[in-house]
């Protein structure tokens, strides 16, 4: 038996005759044939539209595919319809052989018998109908593909980052020091997120700015890492190995390279704005660097606090700057980068205290208020300003906040404790019994820290007598121990506290909808993307190709994993996208036939992809294939038949459908090549 070789990239594979076509059925391995009647189907006389009809074990084995190799060669087969699984697990693989036998891969049709027919069970008479109908549409299918020329391109090396915390820095870093070129886009004006506003980092209570400090050091100065700051990401299109993002850079009014971060620009100015870095609780200017030890440590503008963003033409800040590094004329400017994969690290939000009474803080505000450069510079005070005899440390986030809520609780206990021992703190939820965490507890408890077997109702903090009473819910499974009387109602108590810091449910990043939305991703009711990848071995992957999330954008986590979370989406970059690969272009893009094309541009708005656009010279419209992923929206929003999907013509489609519709038991034969 002679072997013909596959067809080379950009050549076209020999013609074997005026479309001839096999029918193969797979019995796989024992999962088809319980239910469907095999020997049925596979009845010769039944199918005149297929020149063969032959089944065999287990097609998907290597044995299996030498031997179905050999039979299209024998055959002279042009076209393959194999009868088996899931195209998910094996369309692959028949495409493969189909290349080895010399034929083009894209004139092959798997049909899924065994999902769609056998697993799903039922009489064996109607089952084997069922099978006949969509075999029927396979082959009335297989009759209108076409061969696809593959088009490759080189994948680009470089890498973008969304987002500069914890997650952001370790992923840029990992693939910096990998010569990978990184673009870092950071939406604020300071790096490092949440973490680098803290005083402690939990467990071992290490300096928050001694450990985010070095890594954002390097991350400003490494000659592969590209930060821009007040910047986001406007539109993306193509695909993995080759993204084209678009990004929107607010107006440049301070030059990096000119500002020293005096401050003297933020002491005249005459806007002062609660400072969202303290969570609202201390007061900021409307120009200046974000906070003390922010890095990168040079001033920014507020374009929504500041004067001029209301018509007025102040100019305090530029005049009162030594060294001429404001421009107030400055606009905003537009980017265009292009990158192999992206990484999204944009974190969080802490949880917001709804109806905040007097006393009843967030536990990010009690964080803000014990950090020394903090709105009271670390002390501690109830709101008429009196040192506070008592604090309540809880949580409304346990179940759905999980480890970072208890790590958070503990570590407060442990700072009001060190900082501020004649304030008597309780801690409400029961941590000492968190797997994992009950021996940091009991070492609280060991220096005084009261541990609740309660939870806070929530809604019943109120004021009462310059401070907050609450009531705590005893947990029902401890009395039942204690008192031996099973189904007993869980108890409630009333305390009253000079203060309460609560943790509240976090929340996603602002604006992660919209870019989740030009990225086609999906986002929980709380904000996170939604993680997926093909595999569950892919953490940090993402339903889409080259994309992957990192950190507390895909959830509440703590610092260190976070980290651990950026250095692995690193890695699965890293791993995925070589440099100087060259990569195949996605086959089944959409087509626009000139000739029957009106040029409304119905099609442009509905491309997800941003491949669709107007000729400037012509205006005649035009798709690149580059970034074109194939959806086909554009084939369902044309009034002409212009836009069509390769592989889901209208003619194929409709061949199917009639197919599927004819009579299961009646001979079906295709439509003739077009």
């Amino acid at each position: 038996m002679t072997s013909t070789a596959p067809p080379g990239p950009g050549a076209a594979p020999p013609d074997h005759g005026a479309g001839r076509t096999g029918l193969f059925l797979c019995r796989c391995a024992g999962n088809l044939g319980q239910v469907i009647r095999l020997d049925e189907l596979g009845r010769c006389e039944r199918w005149s539209a297929a020149a063969a009809v032959e089944t065999h074990d287990v097609l998907c084995s290597p044995d299996g595919q030498a031997w179905l190799r050999g039979r299209i060669e024998a055959l002279g087969l042009e076209r393959i319809v194999v009868a088996a699984c899931t195209p998910r697990e094996h369309e692959q693989t028949f495409r493969r052989v189909m290349q080895a036998a010399g034929r083009s891969p894209w004139l092959s049709q798997l049909v899924n018998l065994r999902e769609q027919v056998e697993w799903a069970g039922g009489e064996r008479d109607a089952a084997t109908a069922r099978a006949a109908r969509l075999v029927a549409a396979g082959l009335a299918r297989v009759a209108h593909h076409r061969h696809i020329e593959p088009v490759e391109r080189e994948v680009s090396p470089d890498v973008l980052v969304v987002g500069g915390g914890p997650a952001g820095t370790a992923a840029a870093l990992a693939l910096a020091r990998k010569d990978r070129r990184v673009v870092l886009v950071e939406r604020t004006a300071a790096l490092g997120g949440l973490a680098n506003r803290l005083d402690q980092i939990f467990p071992d209570l290490s300096c928050a700015s001694c450990f985010m400090e070095p890594a954002l050091d390097e991350l400003l100065h490494h000659e592969r890492i590209e930060v821009l700051t007040q910047a986001e990401v406007r539109a993306v299109r193509g695909s993995a190995g080759r993204f084209e993002v678009e990004l929107a850079l607010a107006p440049r009014v301070v030059d990096a390279a000119a500002c020293v971060g005096c401050g003297q620009c933020a002491a005249a100015c005459p806007v002062e704005l609660p400072d969202p870095w303290s969570g609202g609780l201390g007061r900021t200017k409307a120009v200046g660097p974000a906070y003390p030890g922010s890095l990168p440590h040079v001033s920014a503008i507020d374009p929504v606090g500041c004067l001029r963003a209301h018509g007025d033409p102040c100019r305090a800040c530029a005049d009162a700057c030594p060294f001429g590094a404001i421009d107030l004329a400055a606009a905003a400017t537009v980017r265009t980068v292009e990158v192999g994969a992206i990484v999204l690290a944009t974190g969080l939000v802490p949880g917001a205290v709804p109806g905040l009474a007097p006393g009843l803080l967030s536990t990010y505000q009690l964080e803000q208020l014990l950090h020394p450069s903090g709105p009271t510079s670390g002390a501690l005070r109830r709101p008429d300003g009196a040192p506070p005899a008592s604090l309540l440390l809880a949580t409304s986030a346990a179940e759905s906040d999980g480890e970072l809520a208890v790590r958070e609780l503990l570590k407060l206990a442990h700072l009001v404790r060190q900082k501020h021992p004649g304030t008597a703190v309780a801690v409400a939820g029961g941590l000492h019994r968190v797997p994992g965490h009950a021996a940091a507890a009991r070492a609280l408890e060991a220096v005084g820290v009261e541990l609740l077997d309660a939870a806070l109702v929530d809604g019943s903090a109120t004021p009462a007598g310059g401070g907050v009473a609450v009531r705590l819910r005893l947990d029902p499974v401890l009395l039942r121990g204690a008192l031996g009387r099973p189904g007993l109602a869980p108890l409630e108590v009333a305390r009253r506290f000079d203060l309460v810091a609560l943790h509240a449910p976090t929340t996603g990043a602002p604006g992660i909808e919209a870019l989740a939305g030009l990225l086609r991703l999906g986002v929980d009711a709380r904000g996170f993307l939604v993680e997926g990848g093909a595999s569950p071995f892919e953490p940090t992957a993402t339903r889409v190709p080259g994309v992957f999330v990192a950190g507390a954008a895909a959830g509440p986590r703590p610092i260190r994993e976070a980290i651990r979370d950026g250095a692995a989406a690193a890695g699965r970059v890293l791993a995925t996208l070589v440099a100087g690969e060259r990569q195949l272009l996605e086959p089944l893009v959409a087509t626009i036939d000139p000739a029957t094309c009106g040029a409304c541009g119905a099609c442009v708005p509905t491309c997800a992809f941003h491949a669709i656009g107007r000729d400037a010279t012509t205006g005649r419209i035009v798709l690149d294939p580059v970034h074109c992923r194939g959806c086909g929206t554009c084939a369902a929003a044309c009034p002409t038949g212009a836009a069509e999907a390769r592989h889901f013509g209208r003619d194929t489609v409709a061949a199917e459908i009639r197919a599927l519709l004819g009579g299961a038991g009646e001979p079906f034969e295709p439509p003739g090549t077009p």
